[in-house]
C-alpha cells in the first residue's frame, strides 16, 4: 500500500506538515545571531535569495500554466506542472531555511509609502503562506487520487493563492535585496 492509498497516513503527513512548517520557520527568527560570515561565504550565502525568488517566479509560471492546461484539457500537463510548482516551492523552502539559518534578517531600509507598501506585501506573503502550505498539499493528494470533484473544489481557492504568494515572493525580494549587505 503507497502513502496516496493510506489515507489516515496521508492526513496525519499532511497535517504534521502544515504545522510543522511554519512553526521551524518562525522559530528561524528565534535562533542566535549567526556568526559573521567571511566575504567569499557570504557571496556565496547571499545567492540565495536570488535562488528563492527563481523557485517563487518558477513555480508561478508553472501554476498559470497548470491553469491552462486544465482548461485545455491536458491533464498529464496539469499534473506536470503542478508537482513542479509544488517541488519548486520545497526547494525554495529549504533554500530559506538555510539561508536564515546562516544568516541574520535584513532590515528594510525603504523610507515613506514605499516602507508601508513593502510591509503590506510582506505580511500577507508570510500569512497566506502559511495558509497554502496545507490548501497546496490537499489539493495534490486530491488530484493524486483522482478525487476530481474535491480537488476542483479545494484548488478554486488553492491556485489564486498560491499564485499570489509565488509573486509576492519575488516581490518582496526585489524589493529587499538592495539592502543586502553584499
Amino acid at each position: 500500500m503507497t502513502i496516496l492509498q493510506n489515507n489516515k497516513a496521508l492526513k496525519r503527513l499532511v497535517w504534521i506538515a502544515s504545522v510543522a512548517i511554519p512553526v521551524v520557520v518562525a522559530l528561524l527568527f528565534s535562533l542566535p545571531a549567526p556568526g559573521e560570515l567571511d566575504a567569499e561565504t557570504a557571496s556565496k550565502v547571499y545567492l540565495l535569495p536570488m535562488l528563492n525568488a527563481f523557485f517563487n517566479g518558477t513555480a508561478f509560471f508553472c501554476l498559470i500554466g497548470s491553469y491552462v492546461a486544465v482548461r485545455s484539457g491536458k491533464l498529464a500537463l496539469h499534473r506536470t506542472l503542478n508537482l513542479s510548482a509544488l517541488s519548486l516551492s520545497v526547494l525554495f523552502l529549504v533554500s530559506y531555511v538555510i539561508f536564515h539559518t546562516l544568516t541574520e534578517s535584513t532590515p528594510f531600509g525603504g523610507e515613506g509609502g514605499i516602507r508601508t507598501v513593502y510591509f503590506t506585501i510582506l505580511l500577507s506573503h508570510i500569512l497566506l503562506s502559511i495558509v497554502i502550505v496545507p490548501l497546496a498539499l490537499w489539493t495534490t493528494v486530491r488530484g493524486l487520487q483522482g478525487e476530481v470533484e474535491r480537488h476542483k473544489k479545494i484548488a478554486r481557492y488553492t491556485w489564486p493563492l498560491w499564485l499570489y504568494v509565488t509573486a509576492t515572493g519575488v516581490i518582496v525580494y526585489l524589493m529587499i535585496s538592495p539592502y543586502y549587505p553584499v
